[in-house]
């Protein structure tokens, strides 16, 4: 394996192995606890419970990788989607960062081969998402409209200036890194810097490996220079790649445990690169204090009056904003055309932009702003540049022009997509709901010219079950004002990344192996509860539907709500939960249960109907009907 494959590969194995032995598991509760999960044994596919009758529009979503669905060695996701939804929609794939390289050519290989076999399996594709600020290619966005190229003709000298720098004393950031749990070793900062400590030898020196700086404008084929101060607790490598994942430049820096700054020349650089470092073959702690990039520079030669020699460089031509704004709709135009063209038609629903409003910053009238660039070098705010109005009306009439485009060769345009604005914390009590307000104030303002049109409003929901009684109680009116806020609007409602921790009555947050039995059933009670009240409030014509975001409960060293209970099966096992109990009784008639929801866990028998609610009286004087007794299926004359 050559430097630069090992680089890629470390890269690209970050997803666990799933055992083919889990195939089935997802049919089931977990057998080593027959007593309380049995009884899911007995439920149908999610998908089943739906009343298309009475909820003719209503789909039921999981959110999932292209890669885990089209993985053919292990099929265990690719059942449990297919088996269980009616959509589907990828968590990353399908951004822009996903498909868009930082030099702005495209690759949408695996968009196109996720939707044609998730269609051809009867599942709808919904888009996520055409404008974000968030994993963006930025270094390419930030190319586009970066000062031009002064003039040069007269130059006749060269010499390496700084480009890029970071002093890691004040900027303490880093980009993606391995996992820290898996590769014991830790990233964190001190009065030296950026540390990373070691405790142990990896596998492989690239186990351990952290972008250092990311969106550094680099030229494709130019020379660059790199400088790091550093020092460690004994002898090794530092390795240092300034590339991006499929091509670059590694050099070796050798460790000692005095300050040093040294330098390395990088020779036929890519377009916008990320700087990556790996340590992973040594043990102990290192220290970068700061980093700079150095690129060629033409200027010209003077000698003054004392004999000393100056170099003096020609300003660059700064871009107008209307030259920014035309270049980034040049841009923006790109990968719609693109991805509108992968999908072929096939993705009828998409989240036009996501995240954009603040959450602060209110009008005279209260409504919040629209987000804009908070000093986040990893963001990228459309509407800095193209404006808070013209960014979602441009956005708007692309989708609309290259969907109709596309569908010319399937016999016209359906008029089938539907476009949302997308947001988490539209649910918020400790505003009002105010942040649903402003998005639904925003939507008329971007509707005013008669011709934009904006389909419908997805609200995240990425929340918690809240064990303390008078919290809980805030969060539900909370969560019912906004449902009739969006009903209100005449917009299509979507729960679009429905997930749920839990929050012990201390106000902690409760990972998933400290979780108790009756906090599971607490939490399949809520989920019952939201979906129902969804059901009982949105008017079914303006039902989209409700999408989990988490299949399995969070692993440790996720990215996302890490070590919480978020999923409706076990991680890695795939035992359905009591959250996947409550997601079914949710789903199925709309009528609201009042059982008991607390297990005290001391019953000699424990006694479920076939919904998983928990009887609380003996069981001959149970009405007639079937029961789940201690795990067996037991009838009752």
């Amino acid at each position: 394996m050559t430097e630069l494959n090992r680089f890629l590969a470390a890269a690209l194995c970050t997803f666990p192995v799933l055992s083919a032995l889990n195939a089935q598991n997802y049919k089931k509760g977990n057998p080593s606890d027959p007593g309380n999960y049995s009884y899911l044994d007995e439920y149908k596919a999610l998908k089943e419970y739906i009343d298309y009758e009475k909820y003719p529009n209503f789909k039921v979503g999981i959110a999932i990788s292209a890669d885990e669905y089209l993985n053919t060695s292990n099929k265990t996701v690719y059942n449990l989607t297919n088996d269980n939804f009616t959509e589907v929609v990828t968590g990353n794939d399908m951004k822009m960062a996903s498909c868009v390289r930082n030099d702005g050519t495209m690759d949408f290989n695996t968009v196109t081969k996720f939707v044609n076999k998730a269609t051809s399996n009867g599942l709808r594709v919904y888009g996520h998402t055409l404008g974000w600020h968030a994993q963006q290619p930025i270094g390419w966005l930030k190319s586009l409209i970066k000062d031009k190229d002064p003039d040069t003709s007269l130059c006749d000298t060269t010499v390496y200036t700084v480009m890029s720098s970071k002093d890691f004393t004040k900027n303490k950031s880093v980009g993606w890194h391995a996992s820290e749990s898996d590769f014991g070793y830790t990233l964190t900062f001190d009065g030296n810097g950026l540390k990373i400590h070691t405790t142990r030898k990896a596998a492989n020196f690239w186990d351990v490996q952290y972008i250092v700086m990311d969106n550094i404008p680099t030229v494709k084929g130019e020379i660059y220079k790199v400088s790091f101060t550093y020092k460690a607790t004994g002898t090794g490598t530092l390795r240092a790649k300034l590339g991006d994942w499929s091509a670059g430049t590694v050099q070796n820096f050798s460790l000692s445990t005095s300050w040093q700054t040294v330098t390395k020349t990088y020779n036929n650089a890519v377009a916008n690169s990320f700087l990556l470092c790996q340590s992973g073959d040594f043990v102990g702690d290192i220290w970068i204090k700061e980093i700079k990039v150095e690129k060629r520079t033409k200027g010209i030669k003077t000698i003054g009056q004392d004999g000393k020699t100056t170099v003096e460089f020609p300003a660059p031509v700064k871009l107008t904003a209307k030259e920014k704004k035309d270049t980034l709709i040049y841009a923006l135009d790109k990968w719609v055309k693109g991805i509108m063209t992968a999908t072929d038609g096939k993705v009828k629903a998409w989240d036009l932009a996501n995240e954009v409003i603040s959450g602060g910053n209110p009008d005279q009238y209260g409504f919040y702003a629209l987000q804009h660039n908070n000093g986040s070098e990893s963001d990228f705010f459309w509407q800095d540049y193209l404006g808070d109005y013209d960014y979602i009306t441009v956005l708007v009439r692309l989708a609309r022009k290259y969907y109709a485009q596309v569908m010319e060769k399937h016999g016209g345009d359906d008029g089938q997509l539907k476009l949302f604005i997308n947001d988490y914390n539209l649910e918020s009590d400790w505003d009002n709901n105010k942040k649903v307000e402003s998005l639904v104030r925003w939507i008329k303002r971007w509707e005013k010219d008669g011709i934009t049109k904006i389909d419908g409003i997805g609200s995240q929901m990425h929340i918690s079950y809240y064990m303390n009684q008078g919290t809980l109680d805030s969060k539900k009116r909370a969560i019912e004002n906004s449902f009739r806020i969006m009903a209100k609007s005449g917009k299509l409602v979507r729960i679009s990344e429905l997930d749920m921790g839990m929050v012990d009555s201390n106000g902690n947050d409760v990972p998933t192996n400290k979780m108790t039995e009756e906090m599971h059933r607490r939490m399949a009670a809520y989920y019952e509860w939201i979906i129902q009240k969804y059901l009982e409030i949105i008017p079914p014509a303006q039902q989209w539907g409700i999408c989990q975001w988490c299949a399995t409960d969070s692993p440790s060293n996720s990215g996302w709500r890490a070590d919480t209970p978020v999923g409706l099966w076990t991680l890695n096992t795939f035992y359905r939960k009591h959250t996947y109990g409550g997601f079914a009784r949710g789903l199925w008639t709309g009528t609201t249960y009042n059982a008991p929801i607390s297990d005290d866990g001391d019953d000699e028998c424990n006694i479920y109907d076939l919904k998983g609610l928990k009887q609380y009286i003996p069981f001959e004087q149970l009405p007639a009907g079937f029961y789940i007794v201690n795990g067996q299926l037991n009838y009752k004359q």
